[in-house]
């Protein structure tokens, strides 16, 4: 991945989480709750491999 290509990735994975954060509050039932919560983890964990891959720590 170029530069450019990670740091799109960064900013696209940032905006993903914070949708995914506003989703868990706002929501009641506790299995949508429970995977949301999956894929927050999982978009956090793609955004520090992201910037493991810019080395940018």
């Amino acid at each position: 991945m170029t530069t450019e290509e990670l740091r799109n990735a960064i900013e696209s994975t940032k905006a993903r989480i914070y949708e995914l954060k506003r989703q868990i509050k706002a929501t009641n039932d506790p299995g949508e709750k429970n995977r949301l919560e999956r894929w927050l983890k999982e978009a956090q964990y793609l955004q520090l491999w992201h910037l493991d891959q810019a080395d940018w720590k």
